[in-house]
Order: C-alpha cells, then structure tokens, then sequence
C-alpha cells in the first residue's frame, strides 16, 4: 500500500537533526561532495573504461575507510578517523596485487619502488608503517576469481557475521 507523501515528516525532520545523513568519508574531496561519504545501506557504483583507476580508487576507498592513517606528504602521517571494519572483494588480483597498491596508497610511495624493492630517502620505512597500519586494520580482502552472485552474497554475510563488515567494496 502507498504511503500518503507527508507521513512521518515531521519525526524525520526532527531525526536528521540529531542524526544527519553523512557517512564516513571516501577519499577525496570531490566524490564526498556528490556522495555525502560511504552512507551505511546505500549502493554505489562506478564505471568507467580499462585502466582509468577503478580498482586503484576502490583501494584508496577501502583504506582510508579501514584504516586509521595514511602518509601526506606535505604533513606525514595523518588520521584518517577511526577505522571501520571493511571488505574488499577482488575478482581480477590476486592478494598479494591488491596489497601492493595499498601499501603504496597508505605509505604515498610509487607501486614500482615497492614491488622493486628500490626505495628513495625514507620509503622503505614508510611502507613498513603502512604494513603495520595494515597488520592492525578491520580490513578485509576476499578474492572470487570465479564467481556467482550467489557466492558474492555468501562472502558478504560471513565477512558481516565474522568480521563486523560495515562496508563492502566490490571490484569487478
């Protein structure tokens, strides 16, 4: 049955006063401005072609939610907000891929010092501290290579069960 338009309006006023619809923050400025942040029981979706940064823009997403701190350079190590237990379900990596492009967003160094292991001035000691920011993070990585909607359901449930999963970030 429809509801009549102006039902409740008036407690839902009231409510968003004391409570109002913000979700923690997404990396970057300008996806929060369209997003209002990673609002609990919304879906988003991002398309784009190839190799334009969707899994790259998920990873930030998925640290800087799951994680308390990433390295700025213009002010070192800063807080992030408190880290929420999160899921990261990769379709195409492999664990060892996705953890490479989150310790070189956590840490700011260049992917190719990391996966080289040929570090400039103090990067090596960065990415250390991104491995331990890591170590200690609610965040979570399930990898499906092959996969059904059925599977994806099942792994979201058990990560909510077992591991208190707020946010789930697919990459497919």
């Amino acid at each position: 049955e429809a509801s009549q338009a102006g039902e409740g309006i008036f407690d839902l006023i009231a409510d968003l006063k004391k409570h109002p619809e913000v979700g923690v923050p997404l990396y970057g400025p300008l996806i929060n401005t369209v997003t209002r942040g990673a609002r609990l029981k919304k879906f988003y979706l991002r398309s784009a072609a190839t190799g334009v940064g969707k899994s790259r823009s998920m990873i930030a997403d998925a640290c800087y939610i799951g994680c308390n701190k990433i390295f700025d350079p213009n002010f070192g190590w800063i807080k992030t907000g408190v880290a929420q237990p999160t899921l990261f379900i990769t379709t195409e990596q492999e664990l060892e891929e996705i953890q490479t492009m989150m310790l070189a967003f956590l840490s700011n160094v260049n992917e190719e010092h990391i996966l080289n292991a040929e570090y400039e001035g103090d990067e090596e000691k960065r990415v250390m501290q991104a491995a331990e920011i890591l170590s200690n993070s609610p965040l979570y990585v399930e990898e499906l290579p092959d996969f059904s909607l059925k599977d994806v359901e099942d792994k979201i449930k058990k990560n909510i069960r077992d591991q208190d999963v707020k946010y789930v970030l697919h990459d497919y």
